[in-house]
């Protein structure tokens, strides 16, 4: 059962790497068993293995931002449409 106390200890999915629940035995996302490695045995292994110095490069614009500028376009595209052909002249 999920509580808050369940909500703020939460571990990722060996597998697929997205947050569930302690209690759950199998992943809601993948549908895999839970391995019983907790969070923080999975930061100490990836801690060992990466290179403590190195700062991930941040990304300036991903996917998520490109599709948003083009919904956005065609958005106002649409409006200056449909304002043409309410408002446009009677000639």
């Amino acid at each position: 059962m999920l509580t808050v106390a369940n909500l703020l200890r939460m571990d990722r999915c060996a597998s697929c790497e997205r947050e569930i629940a302690s209690t759950w035995r199998f992943c809601i996302y993948c549908g895999r068993p839970v391995v019983a490695a907790t969070s923080k045995q999975i930061r100490e292994a990836i801690a060992e293995t990466s290179d403590g110095d190195a700062e991930p490069r941040p990304r300036k614009y991903d996917g998520v931002f490109w599709v948003g500028v083009g919904m956005g376009a065609l958005g106002l595209g649409l409006i200056i449409y449909a304002a043409v052909q309410i408002y446009g002249s009677t000639v």
